[in-house]
């Protein structure tokens, strides 16, 4: 039907005597170019696969399909072992389809453009101390669409080698790492510009999702919990945008090093606790924002070393061992309009004297007053106290935490407080809790 109307236009036939023929040339451009571009919407056969049906595997459906085809697959389990794709081609499945990989290599291996899949539940990639083998694997393409997709029992999820304009939309993957070693990551991207990752959950893997040399990426309202390292784990990877996800039960919630303008905001840091995990590690990065996130339950928050022209805004610090842990190499930072509420340590750091601005926060602990009820304190918060500083120089004395010597000395402390780090201060504390 789609032809019939390609080659008509206001009720005339493009192929009648009556049509100029400049016209009919520039139409064939025209069309030419439109199929190119979307050459899976225009042209293509529907081939289904079912146990019974004369095509009764994925390979030899994909085997005889032209560009443009779409693949339909009834439900029931296919032992199809790797599976390469190099064309144009869609690929579904009705509830209850389960494509196998026998542990061969990957399960299916992405070789060519403007390849869809989307409703299949994929098994049993290969294992392999040389070679990183997926669930999903694409390789130098385009316009690759993977949606509701449930990837299990694979060493890595979705793999994207120098791909780009891709999605990965709505879909999980359960890993079978059990270490960092052998364990491979849920969603990986190696030199992938302008993808989208959106809807995922990632669990059981080594990092939840790994970027490396990867840029102008949207990572959105993905869930990554349960990773033996990071929940999320970025280098290299600049002009990065990820929102309203959640890291939760990682042994360290996300890392992001050696990157720049990066957006971080609306996520969720929640309970990455262990001897030295992190909410989020921010490693030589620079020119970046963190805004109205939420750091709860994590051993340290946020951890800050060799940063520069950060903003960290409107974030909520609760129930942390550490808020922030700010080295000396820190420097040039805004922490403004956040809230620390019920953290053991709120500021820590290993110097004495910092660039860095704290402003309009709002900390449980501070003890000052506002007389003129402009809801400010009227004198500057110190936010680190001098044990909390003495930690970070000396790790092994959290062992003295609440006890009555350290306490005997926060007595001192308020009565001299000459002995804490006088730089780091919010010169106008907030009274009320920032809503």
């Amino acid at each position: 039907m789609m032809t019939q109307y390609l080659f008509k236009i206001n009720g005339y036939d493009l192929f009648s005597s009556k049509i100029p023929n400049q016209l009919k040339s520039i139409f064939a451009i025209l069309t030419i170019f439109f199929i190119h571009l979307f050459p899976t919407s225009i042209i293509g056969k529907n081939i289904t696969v079912c146990k019974t049906c004369q095509i009764s595997s994925l390979k030899q459906a994909i085997q005889i399909a032209s560009e443009g085809d779409t693949i339909q697959i009834k439900k029931g389990l296919y032992k199809e072992g790797f599976i390469p794709i190099a064309k144009s081609i869609s690929i579904s499945g009705e509830p209850g389809v389960i494509i196998d990989g026998l542990k061969e290599k990957h399960v299916f291996g992405i070789y060519h453009d403007f390849v869809k899949i989307q409703n299949l539940k994929i098994i049993g990639s290969g294992i392999s101390d040389l070679a990183e083998y997926a669930g999903v694997y694409a390789e130098k393409v385009k316009h690759c669409y993977f949606e509701n997709l449930e990837l299990e029992d694979n060493v890595y999820g979705f793999y994207l080698s120098e791909s780009s304009e891709c999605l990965i939309l709505n879909s999980s993957s359960i890993g079978n790492a059990e270490n960092e070693v052998l364990g491979g990551n849920g969603i990986h991207l190696w030199s992938s510009h302008n993808n989208q990752i959106i809807g995922n959950h990632l669990q059981k893997h080594r990092d939840g999702i790994y970027l490396e040399f990867s840029e102008h990426l949207k990572i959105e309202n993905n869930e990554s919990k349960e990773n033996i390292r990071y929940g999320m784990h970025f280098m290299f990877s600049s002009e990065n945008h990820f929102t309203n996800n959640i890291f939760k039960n990682n042994s360290a919630g996300v890392a992001v090093m050696y990157s720049k303008r990066i957006l971080m905001e609306k996520n969720q840091f929640i309970e990455n606790w262990g001897e030295s995990s992190n909410g989020i590690l921010l490693k030589d990065i620079t020119e970046s924002v963190l805004s109205e996130n939420l750091f709860q339950g994590n051993t340290i928050a946020i951890f800050a070393d060799g940063i520069t022209k950060i903003e960290f805004l409107k974030n909520n610090f609760i129930d942390n061992g550490w808020g922030i842990k700010i080295l000396g190499n820190t420097d040039h930072n805004k922490i403004q309009d956040n809230n620390f509420i019920q953290n053991v340590f709120d500021i820590s750091t290993n110097t004495k004297s910092t660039t860095n601005v704290f402003l309009n926060n709002y900390w449980d602990h501070y003890e000052g007053y506002d007389l003129n009820l402009d809801q400010y304190g009227d004198v500057p918060h110190k936010t680190i106290h001098f044990f909390g500083y003495w930690i970070a120089v000396y790790p092994f004395l959290m062992i003295l935490y609440e006890s009555p010597v350290v306490l005997f000395l926060q007595g001192i402390e308020k009565a001299f407080p000459i002995v804490t780090p006088i730089e780091f201060e919010d010169k106008q504390p907030r009274m009320k809790v920032r809503i």
